[in-house]
């Protein structure tokens, strides 16, 4: 069971194994290259759950700039408004690295609902979640201070893994969108941050220090 796409999923986490087992044979598996696209505006009713690796997803504004929504980790999942209808006109989910998705169609899944309505009931949960999550996106856009929206950043995704060390899950000019500035700030931004003594960086990697 370790290998089931729908144990990473918190959606699913309180149903019996032998529930967890048929909406696997309904899985779609499919392994993803870094930089493909798992979404765009011509093909979105299906759930997407990120089994291994990482993926964001966002929109493009009328210059074609992207606009990073959230960043997708394993058991992470989006789509679900998709599946109840609404038209994805402006968002992309692709693989920040090479990734292992899942995939459940819009009428097998709409079919669960109808024969566990738990689901539903967790759902609007985790919508809640969700919700939340973003409104703390856009407080950390109002932070006028660019230093104070990095450390905000690290010390929450430091939070949600459990560790002060880590690879940063985007791609420097992904992550100066996400936080609302420039690659050329962010990384001077980062350099000050370390020379200052609150953080340790080698590419990539950032190591938090209280």
């Amino acid at each position: 069971m370790a290998d089931l796409c729908v144990n990473l999923v918190p959606l699913f986490g309180a149903l019996p194994h032998e529930k967890k087992i048929q909406i696997e044979r309904l899985v779609h598996h499919k392994d993803y290259q870094k930089n493909e696209i798992v979404i765009d505006p011509t093909k979105g009713d299906n759930l997407i759950i990120v089994a291994h690796g990482s993926a964001k997803q966002y929109t493009l504004d009328e210059d074609g700039h992207e606009n990073v929504l959230q960043v997708l980790h394993s058991g992470d999942y989006v789509g679900e408004n998709w599946l109840f209808g609404q038209d994805n006109t402006n968002n992309y989910v692709e693989t920040t690295v090479q990734s292992e998705i899942c995939l459940l169609k819009r009428q097998d899944f709409l079919e669960l609902m109808h024969d566990q309505p738990r689901l539903s009931i967790k759902l609007l949960e985790l919508n809640m979640v969700k919700t939340a999550n973003l409104q703390k996106q856009i407080q950390l856009l109002t932070l006028p201070k660019v230093e104070d929206r990095i450390l905000r950043y690290l010390q929450t995704y430091a939070d949600k893994i459990g560790k002060i060390s880590y690879n940063l899950p985007l791609k420097m000019k992904d992550l100066a969108l996400y936080l609302g500035t420039t690659p050329e700030t962010l990384s001077r931004e980062l350099s000050l941050l370390e020379e200052q003594g609150k953080l340790k960086r080698k590419l990539r990697k950032v190591e938090l220090v209280n």
